[in-house]
């Protein structure tokens, strides 16, 4: 158990240190990139934050308007709170798509396969129901998130360390 546990706390360790210096390359990378976004954009990213965490909430048996009332925010408070959030998100996933795009990274069957299968796995569904069940715009954007998966590894890589 205590060997278990040990093993589990060192993976976690690592995955940590990984996250981390992602968050550092990307961050550097959003420095270095000059962009303007729309507000829709950053209205609809904020929008879709919002509706993601009070989905988060009411699983846990919490309605939104009870988060409310146990916080003492707003929703106009809550989102002016995700907005700096929501500019990082869309800063991070241009960013990202651009240097897939310059290095022109190519989602193979086998990378969207695999997608396919950590997402069954995700949602404890059967993989052959979930494939039938993805449009061809879902696939579309699953290799498009693949590819920002492989951005990410690449400039990571790239990073020297100072």
């Amino acid at each position: 158990y205590k060997a278990s546990i040990k093993t589990k706390l060192e993976i976690k360790k690592v995955e940590s240190a990984k996250n981390a210096k992602e968050d550092a390359v990307i961050e550097k990378l959003i420095e270095g990139a000059k962009m303007e976004l729309p507000d829709a954009m950053v209205d609809s990213q904020v929008r879709q934050m919002a509706e993601d965490f009070a989905r988060r909430i009411s699983a846990q048996g919490i309605s939104i308007e009870q988060y409310f009332q146990y916080t003492g925010l707003t929703a106009d408070k809550l989102l002016e709170q995700m907005k700096p959030q929501a500019v990082k998100r869309i800063q991070s996933r241009l960013v990202l798509e651009a240097v897939a795009e310059k290095e022109n990274f190519e989602v193979t069957e086998d990378d969207l396969n695999k997608e396919i299968e950590d997402m069954a796995t995700a949602y404890s569904m059967d993989v052959e129901m979930l494939k039938e069940l993805l449009t061809d715009a879902d696939k579309e954007n699953m290799k498009k998130d693949v590819q920002v998966k492989k951005a990410v590894e690449f400039v990571t890589e790239q990073a020297k360390e100072v």
